[in-house]
């Protein structure tokens, strides 16, 4: 027996030791946005107060009426718990018979490499392609995917597909038996855009994250909605007790904590409408509710230029875009941001 060749990988933020290592100082000197995670969490908050009952470290986890009825109270609909969406991303191409997949080009770059990987034939097409593909002009319906994966809002473009606009696409592509994939992992701050929002067809699923909006990206928890033999087909495929007792356990305290949602909602607008301010000038390539996204001719160049100032930025060197995920409150890491931003005008503007 031979030691099979690891896959390709993909490159993500969070890495801070990689900059640190590379650019040096100690990580409180550092200004983390290249994860786009929430700089407010649930559990610095209201969490660490809380004590977790001994049978959800003790015990194998269970189905827990409590955390299912949480779940279905906020996104409107129950789901499949599972470590991460990303595990969910990764497990969903094998549930499916090998066909062609469209992918919204430079979303998040999971997507299309679990789906090669399977065996599916993968083209990536922009959002404007993909609509003109679904109005009809100059594609047949036999030319339409098998299978769609969109991620809305983008990441890290920012690209945005209203809710009836999705439901009518997955209307044709139920004539075809195709399928539409949504990856709603930063719709949190807008869930009246959610395809959530109403009962979903057969052949839609949708992927949800409490990583990004609560600021508990460590939980690995999320939720796959979808007709209910893909869910049970994905939970064998995840196996037996997926998600660590402790992480569903604070996922009910967090789902259910109504005032805490209010507020996120509310204040990360305010910290989005002031990151818009410092911004302004730059060229804008898209932005959701946790995130920004720029336009550089050497997006590498900028992510070491920002990097010495020890802000760490997500890069996007293929497509020359810079990610910043939002600052937060403290005054120090605003003053940090906005001299660094301040100092790479001067270059560019």
């Amino acid at each position: 027996m031979q030691l099979i060749t690891s896959a390709e990988s993909v490159t993500h933020g969070a890495d801070l030791q990689r900059a640190i290592t590379q650019f040096g100082g100690e990580p409180q000197q550092w200004l983390d946005l290249s994860s786009a995670v929430s700089p407010y969490s649930w559990w610095s908050e209201r969490g660490q107060g809380l004590f977790c009952p001994e049978p959800f470290i003790h015990d194998l986890p269970t189905s827990q009426p409590e955390l299912n009825r949480a779940v279905r109270t906020y996104y409107g609909h129950g789901g499949l718990l599972v470590p991460g969406s990303q595990r969910a991303i990764a497990e969903l191409p094998g549930c499916f018979s090998r066909g062609h997949v469209w992918i919204l080009a430079g979303s998040y770059g999971e997507h299309a490499l679990h789906w090669k990987n399977a065996g599916h034939i993968v083209c990536e097409k922009s959002a404007a392609e993909i609509r003109q593909a679904f109005n009809n002009n100059g594609y047949s319906r036999c030319e339409l995917p098998e299978m769609l994966v969109l991620v809305n809002p983008g990441n890290p473009g920012g690209e945005c597909f209203r809710a009836a606009e999705l439901r009518g696409w997955a209307e044709q592509l139920q004539q075809r038996q195709g399928w539409l994939l949504c990856d709603e992992a930063f719709m949190d701050c807008t869930p009246d855009d959610s395809l959530l929002t109403q009962a979903l067809a057969d052949n839609v699923l949708v992927l949800r994250s409490l990583g990004k909006f609560f600021g508990l990206a460590g939980l690995r928890i999320g939720v796959v909605f979808a007709a209910a033999d893909v869910l049970q087909n994905l939970a064998s495929r995840l196996g037996p007790w997926p998600v660590a007792g402790h992480s569903l356990w604070l996922a009910q305290q967090a789902l259910s904590d109504e005032p805490w949602i209010a507020q996120q909602r509310v204040r990360l607008k305010k910290n989005h409408a002031l990151m818009a301010q410092w911004l302004s000038g730059f060229f804008l390539a898209g932005k959701s509710d946790l995130f920004f996204t720029l336009t550089f001719s050497d997006a590498g160049w900028v992510q070491t230029f920002l990097a010495e100032r020890y802000i760490w930025s997500r890069c996007f060197k293929q497509q020359q875009l810079i990610r910043l995920g939002l600052v937060g409150d403290d005054i120090h890491k605003q003053q940090q941001l906005r001299q660094a931003l301040n100092d790479l005008r001067e270059f560019f503007l």
